[in-house]
C-alpha cells in the first residue's frame, strides 16, 4: 500500500518545518500499525528478535532465521539438552563525522532467541550455516531416544509401602 500524505503539496521546501517533521512520523507510526512490521528482526521488550521458521521432516528440525547484516563470527548457537538458543549481535558501522542522517531506521545490537526442540537431539550432530542473511540450523532427530516403548503393568508384587 503506498503512503499517502495527509498535506497537500503546496511547492515550497518544508525539510525545516515542525509540522512536516511531525506528520511524516504519524504517516510512519500508522503505517507500522496498519501493515504491520516489515523488518526482519524486532524489538520485543527492548531485545532484538530475529524472525524465525521452525519446520520438521521424519529425520530432522530445520530451523531459520533471518539475521541480515549480522556476521557468521558474530553467531552463537547452544543446545542445552531440549533449549536451543540463538545469540548474535549486529555491530554498528563505523560512521565518517561528516555524514549527516535525515532520519535511520536501521537497527543494531544484540539478538536472542530461544526455541524447544520437542525431540531428543545429538549435539554433535547439529549443522548451522548462514547464506544471505538467513541462518539455517538442522537439528537431526535421535531415532533411538524418540522410540516410544510399551511399559508392561504388573498385577501386583504383594510388596507394600507404610508410612
Amino acid at each position: 500500500m503506498a503512503r499517502r500524505s495527509l498535506m497537500p503539496f503546496t511547492g515550497t521546501s518544508m525539510s525545516n518545518d515542525p509540522f512536516f517533521s511531525l506528520q511524516q512520523g504519524m504517516n510512519r507510526l500508522f503505517d507500522e500499525v496498519f501493515q504491520g512490521a516489515r523488518s526482519p528482526v524486532e524489538r520485543e521488550q527492548g531485545v532484538l528478535m530475529p524472525r524465525i521458521n521452525v519446520s520438521e521432516t521424519e529425520n530432522q528440525i530445520r530451523i531459520t532465521a533471518e539475521m541480515p547484516g549480522v556476521a557468521e563470527d558474530d553467531v552463537d548457537i547452544t543446545l542445552d539438552e531440549d533449549l536451543l538458543t540463538i545469540r548474535a549481535e549486529k555491530r554498528t558501522e563505523a560512521k565518517e563525522d561528516k555524514e549527516n542522517f535525515h532520519f535511520t531506521e536501521r537497527s543494531f545490537g544484540q539478538f536472542q532467541r530461544s526455541i524447544r526442540v520437542p525431540h531428543s537431539i545429538n549435539p554433535d550432530d547439529v549443522h548451522a550455516d548462514m547464506a544471505n542473511g538467513v541462518l539455517t540450523i538442522t537439528l537431526p532427530k535421535n531415532a533411538a531416544k524418540d522410540q516410544a516403548r510399551r511399559i508392561k503393568v504388573g498385577s501386583g508384587s504383594g510388596t507394600t509401602i507404610s508410612h
